[in-house]
């Protein structure tokens, strides 16, 4: 029964919140600057859907693989300890050669340079 009333309370803060913003949001009146798109300092002087580079798509895809794999070493510490062992010992360095010949291919391929 706690969870019921803990689940409404949190139900009913966010509809409350987000009728408040609406409320907001109504009332503030926006300039043309304002609803210009502002990115990185630079002001877009054509269409604002110019198709970027796929160079920086497969950097970005880089570093999100580099922090998936730091969270999931995390685990390193307590598989140590568990019965396990062989095994998550295994499965993390098959993940790290994954990583390692995907981060070989990006290097072959010219993605990792950032200049031409």
């Amino acid at each position: 029964m706690v969870i019921f009333y803990l689940l409404l309370t949190t139900v009913c803060l966010v509809a409350a919140l987000k009728l408040f913003s609406l409320a907001i949001s109504e009332k503030v009146v926006l300039s043309r600057e304002e609803l210009s798109a502002y990115e990185c300092g630079f002001e877009h002087h054509n269409v604002s859907r110019i198709p970027f580079s796929l160079r920086y798509f497969f950097l970005t895809l880089i570093f999100l693989l580099f922090d998936l794999e730091i969270v999931l070493m995390l685990f390193l510490p307590y598989a140590l300890l568990s019965n396990y062992f062989l095994s998550s010992i295994f499965i993390l360095l098959s993940f790290i050669i994954i990583l390692y010949l995907s981060l070989i291919y990006e290097w072959n391929d010219g993605t990792l340079e950032w200049l031409s």
